[in-house]
């Protein structure tokens, strides 16, 4: 797990280098990766986030209602923490970023309701 949220994590904060072109050094120092306290500011955001994302899915009867359901209320109960996230992630308000990390937490909503009932 903590592979995957690392590799997520690399992936976003590439994403904008990939997709602009922008010279490499400016570009890695405006990402943030030129600075260890933002980037475990953001590590740190998102364990805050999948923390509230398994509290409220262990606070809900996960055999009730839709797995879909379950994990849309989830997502949406800790959307301060995906704001925060997406503050830090994505300093240039970037929409497709900020699109795939709430695509990330809705995802990861799922996962933990999935485990909880066993599938997972």
């Amino acid at each position: 797990m903590k592979a995957t949220r690392t590799s997520l994590h690399a992936a976003l904060v590439l994403l904008p280098f990939l997709l602009g072109g922008c010279e490499a050094a400016t570009s890695l120092r405006g990402a943030g990766l030129s600075d260890p306290k933002l980037m475990k500011s953001i590590d740190d955001a998102f364990e805050a986030r999948d923390n509230c994302l398994v509290a409220n899915i262990h606070l809900a009867d996960v055999y009730s209602g839709s797995a879909q359901s379950l994990a849309a209320t989830a997502a949406a109960s800790c959307q301060t923490q995906t704001d925060v996230l997406i503050s830090l992630s994505n300093p240039y308000s970037d929409p497709r970023i900020t699109a795939a990390i709430q695509k990330d937490s809705s995802f990861r909503a799922m996962g933990y309701v999935l485990k909880a009932r066993g599938q997972g």
